[in-house]
């Protein structure tokens, strides 16, 4: 399913996958990313699926209850994927041997899918909006997540040598919520991906020639 261009496979998000239950979520994706949250309705939903709509219900109380798990679910692959990034696992296949080349794919991979969907949907500010007032205890939880992943990887550069924390007055904690705030930043104003991507390279180079 696909928010302007962005593909995202809900099945290889959960475990415990019911076919009905992702042909749901897929279809309420695409009404979503084409009209929005707050045209969208149960029924709509149901006919892109093409089942009923009491079969829907047997599968969500409502829409908001889908938007939330659409949410949860690209908020775990997210957080998986930058996590893999973090660890030089790179999507070639490859290992990465440079820290900042792989917390630039890590901050790519966390932001970049929820930044193509700001940008790339007509719909997007209206998704961010209702993504904030609906799942705000997700992200917050999500955004938490990160930064312990962040700080575990920088625990690990300073002891291999690749960053001195000691010089720069910094502990692992600190560097993380710096580059997890800088990073959200940078989304701001920016009218496509390819810009945030720009920014990110910028600030990294910067931010890890200080640590050096």
């Amino acid at each position: 399913m696909t928010f302007k261009g962005q593909n995202v496979n809900l099945s290889d998000m959960r475990n415990d996958v019911d076919p009905k239950r992702e042909a749901i979520l897929a279809s309420a994706f695409t009404q979503f990313s084409r009209y929005g949250f707050r045209r969208t309705s149960m029924e709509d939903i149901a006919k892109e699926t093409g089942i009923s709509r009491a079969s829907i219900y047997s599968h969500f109380e409502n829409k908001e209850e889908i938007f939330r798990s659409l949410s949860a679910s690209l908020h775990e692959e997210t957080l998986g994927n930058a996590e893999s990034r973090l660890k030089g696992e790179s999507p070639a296949g490859g290992a990465q041997s440079h820290l900042a080349e792989r917390v630039e794919e890590a901050l790519i991979a966390r932001f970049g899918p929820f930044q193509e969907v700001v940008t790339q949907s007509a719909h997007g500010s209206e998704i961010y909006d209702e993504n904030n007032r609906l799942c705000g205890d997700l992200v917050m939880d999500s955004h938490q997540r990160f930064q312990s992943i962040l700080a575990t990887a920088m625990k690990a550069a300073s002891r291999a040598g690749e960053i001195d924390l000691k010089a720069a007055g910094l502990s692992a904690g600190g560097v993380a919520e710096l580059i997890h705030l800088g990073a959200a930043g940078l989304k701001q104003g920016a009218p496509d991906v390819a810009t945030f991507k720009k920014r990110l390279h910028g600030f990294v180079q910067v931010f890890f020639a200080g640590l050096r």
